[in-house]
């Protein structure tokens, strides 16, 4: 591993772990070569990648910054349940069903292999209704802070959207039949159409979390428009 890529790493974990948190200014080049034992150069390109995937930004005059969670989010969106359900005209309404240690049955590719997890199901309600199973996974080693979040006031969703970093997403949708977790969440019969959600964060290299989104068919649709129809 080239110098710059261990200087990187260490950034994102101060990042990550919000020893640098959003908003926050970075240390001058001068400060960050002087503790890393490397040129200038060598602490401008580890901050060029940073810069690229839109975790860090550089002002004239202004230094360098870890980029607010707002203007980080508005180049990879995603969205947040409440809001949808909101602007949809319904009330919203929020469960936590369960969070423990552990659990990898949602990890089919193997990225979350020997990471410590936290195993997190919730429901979110529109007017009372079951409008989405959500069944997430969370590197603790990415958000070591989820360990000893209450997530009974705030979804996983919302507060991940809010607190965490992430620099790639992968969302895979489609339909399926509704097996014995999601029958009884959604409260339907096994074997209805769900309409799924499937979305992988990741910050760099780490992933950090993994989550199915699951929806009665009947109550969930996406809508895309260009700006003509603003």
């Amino acid at each position: 591993m080239h110098a710059y890529e261990k200087i990187r790493a260490e950034m994102l974990h101060r990042i990550t772990r919000q020893i640098w948190p959003a908003g926050s200014n970075l240390p001058h080049e001068e400060q960050l070569a002087a503790e890393f034992g490397v040129a200038r150069g060598t602490i401008r390109r580890a901050m060029a990648d940073l810069v690229q995937q839109g975790l860090v930004e550089r002002r004239r005059k202004a230094g360098t910054r870890v980029t607010a969670r707002s203007a980080h989010s508005s180049t990879l969106t995603i969205p947040i349940v409440r809001n949808e359900i909101i602007a949809s005209g319904a009330q919203y309404g929020y469960k936590l069903l369960a969070a423990e240690k552990g659990g990898s049955a949602l990890d089919m590719t193997g990225d979350f292999k020997d990471a410590p997890l936290l195993h997190i199901c919730c429901l979110h309600l529109s007017d009372g209704r079951p409008y989405q199973f959500e069944d997430r996974l969370i590197n603790l080693d990415a958000v070591p802070d989820a360990a000893d979040h209450d997530f009974n006031g705030m979804s996983p969703n919302e507060w991940l959207v809010e607190k965490v970093p992430y620099s790639a997403v992968r969302t895979i949708l489609r339909a399926e039949a509704a097996d014995s977790a999601q029958a009884r969440y959604l409260k339907i019969r096994k074997g209805s159409p769900v309409f799924v959600i499937e979305r992988q964060t990741r910050l760099d290299i780490l992933p950090v979390t993994l989550v199915k989104m699951s929806h009665p068919s009947d109550l969930f649709s996406i809508t895309t428009q260009t700006s003509l129809f603003d």
